[in-house]
Order: structure tokens, then C-alpha cells, then sequence
């Protein structure tokens, strides 16, 4: 967050920890005289974005390094290099990204750094944020079909497997896209790996290594069946490339981050170029999810993604609040009221949570690789054909919270978010994280935020 800071970034510093203590008794003593403006605090219509994992999701990353070693196993000198090589890929993915050739992932040595290293905490992301989207927002009919473009080892279609048990009963079909055939098979042999440690019947006999090292559906015994549940289709190709069915359900994360940067155009050009194709790829009913990393480029390219999809005809599901996703009345048809666009000078819609609670053994590896994480962070867009509820007047406000807890004049303690009036400074006694939903009431006149000009409420 060092680049790129916004206005409303400078005006305000974050809370310290020695000063939280403070921050209640302080904010008490200075709202006391603004209660009717609170409406009493409800369950939120989403508690948190990124809830804390399941059990058993999470026991599968803590041994997440077990099971990809019985996929796809390195010797004890090979293992040596593994920082090395992280670093290595890291760079093709930051600072050396101009050289990085298309389907690096085709190289054994770089695939295999990728999968002990990106791609576990790209299942610690997605994870989490599949498991705050509730069925109501994102969901797949039975029989239904899936395409994950740009699918890697398949990180998508795993994360969705572990965190949503609801969906595993479903037959769905996965056509996984992408440049890198070998990225592709091993993607599915992890993930029927992963998808038979979760199945209970298959007996606590087997350990993680024998699961790890199962190569066919057949090698499951009893978890035969329900493996069978997800056919994997793997598709090499680029975005474009035709598919045999239209899905009801398309996404894509960490993907067109690299593409803009390849293209060398504005990313507005290649959001529009990504709806296009997308359209082609759906059904008419149907979701799409784009998961992108936390930075200001990657939220510009999903503003003008949602967008072209909104002028398309879909509506946003997530994450935006009630009632602010778009505004008629363009010359295009519909534009987005994002008051974080990510644009110059402006706040970029993301979320952030601590990585003290992510599995032992990977701190150890990014610390090992030098590239320690304090934080993790993702930006994304989910969007639907089902039309968008109308908003009654007398609707609570929902305010999305984005940021993590700022430090105000008086002591007092606030967070910015969005909703449906724009850019929100929000005052709480009590702890919020980005992406909680709250509901508050709607005020005609809200006293504004002479720095920000963000809107102030109180929850």
C-alpha cells in the first residue's frame, strides 16, 4: 500500500496497537449525544468476507505441503532449492514481469515452486472468500457447467471444493482453461487428492501421503463415487479458445492482472475485451467471479470490468453494498458508482486480513524465500443475469467496510467504506474488518469528513 495512496489515505493514520485500549471509553464519551443516528446492532447480512476457515478445510492446508509432495514429489536436494526458486518466480511475476514468457508454468522447475508456494496462499484467499459468499450469492445448479479460465493446477475449482461442502453432491462439469497442459493434469490429480482426504468414508486408515499420491479416480476405492461428482475437463488454450458447453458459472483469479500487464494496453481495453469473450462462454443464466490481487491496477481493470458486464446486461452480486452498484442514465447505458476505482488519487476497493493464523509451514517457507506476509489481500467481482432486487426507500443502509481500523482527531476509531451515497467514514466502538456488511440508518443530511469528504456514520 505504499504506492499509490490515495487523499483520503494521507488525511488520516492507522490505530496503533498500544492505542486501542483508548479508543472505546474515547468514542463513548464523543457520540454520546448522536445515538438516534445508530440503529441497535443486527446480525450483518454478512458477517465477515473472509470468515475463518472450517475445520476441515483448514487441516487440509496446514498439510496442504504433504499432499502436493505425494502429486508431485522433489528430492531432498530439489527441496533445498525451493526458496531459490520462489524467489525466482516471484520476480517473473513483479520486477522481471516484462520478460515473463507466456506458459512459464510449463517449466517443471517454476510449476513446482508455484504450487508449494503461490498457490497455497491463493487457497487461503479464495477459500476464505468462497466461504463468506453464501449460496444465495454464489451457487451452481446440479449438472451444472464450470469454466475456470486461466486455471493453473486448479486453484478455483479446489478452493470452491473446500469451502463449500454443499456443492460437492452437485455433478458439475469443470472445463479448466489454460496455456499450461502440465499445470493442468498435475491441477487435477492435487485436487482429486484433496477432494478424497474430505470424503469421510474412505477410512482414517489412509494417511495424507497415500492420498496425495493417488493418481486416478480408481486408486479412491469407496470414494469413487463421489469423486465423480466434478468431471474435470482440462482445455489448453488462451481466453477465446472455444468450449464444447456454455457455463453457468465462470471465473478466472490472478489472471487478468497478467494480462494487462503483457498487453501493454489501458486495462479498460482489456475489460472490455475479457466481457466480450465471457459472454460467449456463458449461458444465459449465469454468474461470473473475477478474483484479482489487492493493488490499484487490478481494481481499475475490475471497475471498467464491472462496467462492461453491467452494460451487458449483468448485475453485481458482490461485493458491493445494496443499492449503489450502478447508475443509469450514461451515454453507454449504465456506469459504476464506485467511489474506490482505483484510480489516481483515488481509495481501491480491496480486502486484507492477517496471515498470523495461515498455516506454520508456509510462514516458514515465505520467510525461508524472504517474502514474509504480515497481511493478504484480493479484489474481486462477483456478478449475476438475475436482476438486482429493488431498494426500498425505508432499507437500512448497508455500508461495506474496506478498511482496516484508521485512527481519528479525539481518539475516536473509524474505518472507510462504500455504499449506495458513495464514500463512507464509519466511527465504532467496536472492532470491524474489511469486508463486514453493516446496516445502519439512512441519514438525509450526513456530516461530512472535511479531509476525505467521506460521508460520516456511526455504528
Amino acid at each position: 500500500m505504499e504506492k499509490n495512496k490515495s487523499t483520503v489515505e494521507k488525511s488520516v493514520r492507522p490505530v496503533k496497537p498500544q492505542e486501542k485500549a483508548r479508543k472505546k471509553s474515547a468514542f463513548n464519551s464523543n457520540s454520546a449525544s448522536k445515538k438516534e443516528t445508530v440503529l441497535p446492532q443486527k446480525k450483518s447480512l454478512v458477517e465477515e468476507l473472509l470468515p475463518e476457515l472450517p475445520a476441515e478445510s483448514r487441516q487440509i492446508l496446514e498439510n496442504f505441503e504433504a499432499i502436493v509432495q505425494g502429486v508431485r514429489p522433489l528430492s531432498s536436494r530439489q527441496l533445498l532449492r525451493l526458496p531459490e526458486n520462489i524467489r525466482d518466480v516471484s520476480h517473473l511475476l513483479t520486477d522481471q514481469r516484462g520478460g515473463r514468457r507466456m506458459g512459464y508454468l510449463n517449466d517443471s522447475v517454476a510449476l513446482s515452486a508455484y504450487m508449494r508456494y503461490f498457490q497455497w496462499w491463493n487457497l487461503l484467499r479464495l477459500t476464505r472468500l468462497f466461504a463468506g459468499l453464501k449460496p444465495s450469492q454464489l451457487n451452481v445448479p446440479d449438472n451444472g457447467i464450470c469454466l475456470d479460465i486461466g486455471s493453473g493446477p486448479l486453484t478455483v475449482p479446489i478452493a470452491l471444493w473446500l469451502a463449500r461442502p454443499d456443492l460437492r453432491e452437485k455433478k458439475l462439469t469443470w472445463y479448466c482453461l489454460d496455456h499450461s497442459q502440465t499445470a493442468l493434469s498435475l491441477g487435477e490429480e492435487l485436487y482429486l487428492a484433496i477432494a478424497a482426504r474430505t470424503i469421510a468414508d474412505l477410512g482414517s486408515a489412509r494417511t495424507i501421503a497415500d492420498l496425495g499420491s493417488a493418481r486416478t479416480i480408481a486408486d479412491l476405492g469407496s470414494g469413487q463415487k463421489a469423486l465423480e461428482s466434478w468431471r474435470i475437463v482440462r482445455v489448453k488454450g488462451e481466453l477465446g479458445v472455444q468450449v464444447r458447453q456454455r457455463a453457468h458459472l465462470v471465473t478466472a483469479a490472478n489472471v487478468f492482472n497478467e494480462v494487462v500487464e503483457e498487453s501493454g494496453k489501458p486495462p479498460e481495453f482489456t475489460a472490455k475485451r475479457a466481457a466480450d469473450i465471457i459472454m460467449h462462454y456463458k449461458e444465459a443464466a449465469a454468474q461470473v467471479l473475477v478474483v484479482e490481487p489487492g493493488t490499484p491496477p487490478a481494481v481499475r481493470f475490475l471497475t471498467a470490468f464491472r462496467g462492461a458486464l453491467a452494460r451487458k446486461g449483468l448485475n453485481v452480486v458482490a461485493p458491493c453494498p445494496q443499492g449503489m452498484e450502478w447508475t443509469e442514465g450514461t451515454a453507454e447505458g449504465r456506469a459504476c458508482a464506485c467511489p474506490m476505482d482505483g484510480g489516481r488519487g483515488n481509495k481501491w476497493c480491496h480486502f486484507t486480513f492477517s496471515t498470523e493464523d495461515a498455516p506454520e509451514k508456509l510462514q516458514k517457507l515465505s520467510a525461508r524465500a524472504g517474502l514474509p506476509k504480515e497481511r493478504a489481500s484480493l479484489a474481486f467481482v462477483l456478478a449475476s443475469t438475475v436482476a438486482a432486487k429493488a431498494v426500498a426507500k425505508e432499507s437500512p443502509l448497508e455500508i461495506r467496510v474496506i478498511s482496516e481500523p484508521i485512527k481519528l482527531p479525539g481518539d475516536r476509531t473509524g474505518y472507510y467504506g462504500c455504499c449506495r451515497q458513495g464514500l463512507v467514514l464509519v466511527e465504532s466502538a467496536t472492532s470491524l474488518v474489511p469486508g463486514q456488511l453493516l446496516r445502519v440508518k439512512e441519514l438525509e443530511n450526513p456530516r461530512q469528513d472535511k479531509k476525505s469528504g467521506a460521508l460520516m456514520y456511526q455504528y
